[in-house]
């Protein structure tokens, strides 16, 4: 699939318009839309800030992988995920919470 497709794809996913991805990546609606035209390509910062935003690999942006979090993660990570995405709003703030607290020990 053509990165084009991939990024017009991810948005949609996530319910956002052009307007609200634009604004949590600090750059214009209009950026977003040549990309997902396929006018423009996102440089490596903005590369790397939609990889972080939707939770892939930059390769799978950039059309090279099929597999969206990339070869290298394994079950584990990819049974977390699973199971992160089934939980309430309340839930996954929590998780986020103990999670920090981890990263503090």
């Amino acid at each position: 699939m053509e990165m084009k497709n991939i990024l017009k794809t991810l948005r949609k996913t996530q319910k956002i318009s052009q307007y609200e991805l634009a604004k949590k990546l600090g750059i214009g609606q209009a950026t977003i839309c040549q990309w997902e035209r396929g006018l423009a390509k996102p440089s490596s910062d903005a590369l790397i800030a939609l990889s972080k935003f939707y939770a892939v690999s930059a390769d799978f942006l950039l059309g090279i992988n099929d597999d969206m979090h990339g070869s290298e993660l394994g079950e584990e990570y990819q049974e977390l995920i699973g199971r992160y995405d089934n939980l309430t709003r309340e839930q996954k703030r929590l998780i986020i919470d103990i999670m920090k607290q981890m990263k503090d020990l």
